[in-house]
């Protein structure tokens, strides 16, 4: 029998990455229903990553009400859909805040988040160098865009990652699916939220 998978939580730190209130408690009581299972499962993870000491790292993305920090590039999937390649919460808002289920204590790190990876110009990677943390536990939405950028760019990085399923979203379901069974498998592992609590101890 194999042995059971472990981290090492010394080494280890929680990205949550973009859990603010628009994404997993919006003003829409479907959207909200719907995001509901999503957002208890953060609950969980949360839970599990403070009974093991991790540091846990929000990230949250934002733009300037007058939108001047906000460079919209041509993409395909913006001209096909007419939705913009950034669609950040606006800075200080409460839909760029966290639910308050999950909401952060003052020893966690609070990053804002200006472009889809959680490292490009937020500091993520040196503080996690300085906590002396090579490894990252990370989950959230949309999966195939920011979290799947995240996961290769921490690759890039020398930083492992595990990527839990019941933590991520995303409005195409086609692509979501995609980027957890195949394309993230390059660069990651992905764990489901059980198999991530057995990895740590408790």
């Amino acid at each position: 029998m194999a042995e059971p998978e472990r981290v090492d939580r010394r080494r280890t730190a929680l990205i949550a990455y973009d859990v603010c209130r628009r994404a997993l408690a919006p003003s829409d009581p479907v959207r909200r229903a719907a995001m509901r299972p999503v957002l208890d499962a953060w609950v969980r993870l949360i839970g599990v990553a403070r009974a093991s000491s991790l540091p846990i790292i929000y990230t949250t993305p934002v733009s300037r009400a007058d939108g001047a920090d906000v460079v919209l590039l041509p993409t395909d999937l913006s001209a096909e859909t007419g939705a913009p390649p950034l669609t950040n919460a606006i800075e200080g808002t409460p839909d760029a805040a966290f639910p308050d289920e999950i909401a952060p204590r003052p020893e966690d790190f609070v990053f804002l988040k200006r472009r889809p990876s959680a490292f490009y110009g937020t500091g993520v990677a040196e503080l996690l160098r300085m906590l002396r943390r090579d490894m990252i536990i990370i989950g959230g939405g949309a999966t195939n865009r920011g979290v799947e950028t995240s996961v290769r760019e921490a690759f890039n990085l020398d930083i492992a990652a595990v990527v839990v399923r019941e933590c991520c979203w995303s409005s195409d379901a086609a692509a979501h699916a995609y980027s957890l069974d195949k394309a993230m498998k390059m660069y990651a592992r992905i764990r489901t939220l059980d198999q991530v609590a057995a990895m740590l101890p408790g």
